[in-house]
């Protein structure tokens, strides 16, 4: 009788392993890669960016409460830049000009400015085109300026289908049985045909990866080549930037447009600027009118205060009384407190990498006092 309930557990433990996997396929994946380290260590799939790299020459670090808080938050990078002069450089234990730090989600923005170049070009008629003129008829029916400011409402079907209040690709409900993980497992082709849009969330706001994966295929067709050359072309070789290494999906093979770009925190400083000042003169990134709509936005100081995510770029104020620095700003983000800080009419330019989030306003007010 015995040997008969241990087979038959066994049974059971293999049919339960079975079913989960044919559930949710991607968790091998998963499992096999791990969660993208923050500091490069040589292990994940990726492809190369290529670069030009540009030294920046060293800065003496910040002192005060800039350096505390930099300290106390797990601080990993931490570069400032007024103009073209590095007035602050600090790195953490273990870390130094040349380590190359997970960008997490500051790629996003990269992405997102891609693609409106390649309407400021021609090669996409405006920010109103449906998606399925742009990636085929099994794209979801939403417009190109819902996917860049992440309002398309986006979501997998299912058999059956969940309610319409189902917002489970949000990056914030991510599990091993989330669409986002299938998403970072077999990447957004496999995903496509069943990508809907929910008519409740439409119009609202949901953080949400894939819309990032959809802009990727977008700018890929758009230009005709792999979004890690046009990257390369269009903004890190012209910004000054050296070779970066930006994770492969497994299963398609391309870039993860969403996610993890391995590269120098002083590449990031040069990619800001580059982005801050609308690349040069002689070769601007964006149309004049275009890059002022991406990085300042007409908005209230109200809508400001609240946090707004525009075309794939945050936006904030600084208003606190008595600092000398005030005014609207634009920020990358990454998970963990990964920022890239953008200041159009100061000039300003700054880096931040770390183990966990430092407070974004009194990061600013402590280097510029």
């Amino acid at each position: 009788m015995g040997w008969r309930l241990v087979l038959g557990g066994a049974g059971l433990a293999v049919l339960g392993v079975l079913a989960t996997l044919w559930a949710a396929p991607q968790i091998p994946v998963l499992w096999s890669e791990g969660f993208p380290a923050p500091v490069w260590d040589g292990k994940a799939q990726v492809v190369e960016v290529d670069g030009q790299s540009s030294p920046l020459p060293p800065a003496a670090p910040p002192s005060g409460a800039a350096h505390q808080r930099f300290e106390g938050s797990g601080g990993r990078a931490l570069l400032a830049m007024r103009g073209t002069q590095v007035i602050a450089e600090a790195y953490g234990p273990g870390i130094t000009r040349d380590t190359q730090l997970n960008s997490y989600s500051l790629v996003k923005t990269l992405v997102g400015v891609l693609v409106l170049k390649a309407v400021a070009e021609g090669h996409i008629a405006d920010l109103d085109t449906p998606l399925p003129e742009l990636l085929g008829d099994t794209a979801p029916p939403v417009r190109l300026d819902e996917v860049l400011s992440m309002t398309a409402g986006l979501s997998l079907g299912h058999e059956p289908p969940k309610d319409e209040k189902d917002a489970s690709f949000d990056d914030d409900t991510f599990s091993p049985f989330s669409p986002v993980a299938r998403l970072h497992a077999f990447g957004i082709e496999r995903l496509l045909p069943r990508i809907r849009t929910n008519p409740s969330l439409r119009g609202q706001f949901h953080y949400q990866s894939v819309n990032t994966a959809l802009l990727g295929l977008v700018a890929e067709r758009a230009y005709g080549m792999p979004l890690p050359d046009l990257l390369a072309r269009e903004i890190w070789q012209p910004a000054g930037a050296a070779p970066a290494s930006w994770r492969r999906n497994p299963a398609s093979g391309r870039a993860t447009a969403y996610c993890c770009l391995y590269a120098r925190a002083q590449d990031w400083l040069h990619v800001g600027r580059f982005l801050l000042t609308n690349g040069t003169e002689t070769a601007p990134l964006l149309a004049p009118d275009l890059w002022q709509r991406w990085i300042l936005p007409q908005l209230d100081a109200g809508q400001r205060r609240k946090g707004v995510y525009g075309w794939h770029l945050r936006h904030d104020v600084l208003d606190r009384p008595g600092a000398s620095l005030q005014g609207p700003f634009a920020y990358l983000a990454g998970h963990g407190g990964q920022v890239v800080y953008l200041l159009p009419e100061q000039d300003i330019t700054v880096v931040r990498f770390g183990a966990e989030p430092q407070l974004l306003h009194s990061t600013l007010y402590d280097l510029f006092p």
